[in-house]
């Protein structure tokens, strides 16, 4: 029997990376919080070769990295129990260390989908924290392509389309355009609509939602206008 994969081969890949990028970010936002510590008594600098630098803070480094750990936490406690498999520990490493052993099963699991885009955005913004962002790629045109037909919810259509560039797509603006008539999912997972992103895309281009007078208001007005003035005397 052929399994079905809920993630495509470039996503499982892009997975694998991203949780190989763990160790090295939760390294880079430890400093940066020892930094803040430390500042207090000495402003520690890295030369450029130039001219000596303050080494890089942000305030916000402990709040990514734990935004991190929930992330990669929910994924596991998720599969786990659905596929019933034991959990590993609580920190962050050991949480990434086994979804990238289970990678595969999770790829075939129904719901995981949106894995790779909501797991490589924690860590994306966990590296800006750090300031050690990897150099950007470039998004080619087969990469946006294959996005445009991916079927995705809802919030993973808003997560891929930041991913490859395009903003002011959010969740609320998606749904916005559903109730608008403007989109259609594509089926539907229990109560959770599925897109196709190429839809969803084409109509945040082309669409410009407004908000249309109520009706009660409109028709009242209307009859306003269609009945005699008081000094109409017949």
């Amino acid at each position: 029997m052929t399994e079905h994969y809920y993630l495509p081969t470039n996503e499982r890949q892009g997975l694998g990376k991203v949780l190989g990028e763990v160790p090295e970010t939760v390294e880079n936002l430890a400093r940066c919080m020892t930094i803040g510590i430390r500042a207090q008594t000495f402003e520690p600098k890295v030369s450029t070769g130039e001219q000596p630098q303050p080494l890089p803070f942000n305030p916000d480094a402990g709040e990514m990295a734990e935004s991190l750990r929930q992330e990669l936490r929910r994924w596991v406690v998720w599969l786990c129990e659905i596929r019933g498999l034991t959990q590993p520990g609580h920190d962050v490493l050991p949480l990434a260390r086994w979804l990238a052993r289970n990678i595969l099963i999770l790829a075939v699991t129904p719901g995981s989908e949106t894995a790779y885009t909501s797991i490589s955005a924690k860590v994306k913004a966990a590296q800006r924290a750090s300031g050690r962002t990897p150099a950007s790629s470039i998004v080619h045109v087969v990469d946006v392509a294959q996005a445009r037909n991916r079927l995705l919810n809802a919030t993973g259509c808003a997560v891929l389309a930041k991913e490859i560039g395009i903003e002011g797509l959010t969740r609320v603006r998606i749904n916005t355009l559903h109730h608008g008539g403007h989109i259609e999912p594509v089926k539907q997972s229990g109560r959770v609509l599925i897109y196709r992103l190429g839809d969803v895309l084409d109509a945040h281009e082309t669409v410009i939602t407004w908000k249309p007078k109520p009706k009660k208001q409109a028709e009242r007005s209307k009859s306003e206008t269609n009945q005699p003035s008081k000094t109409d005397k017949r």
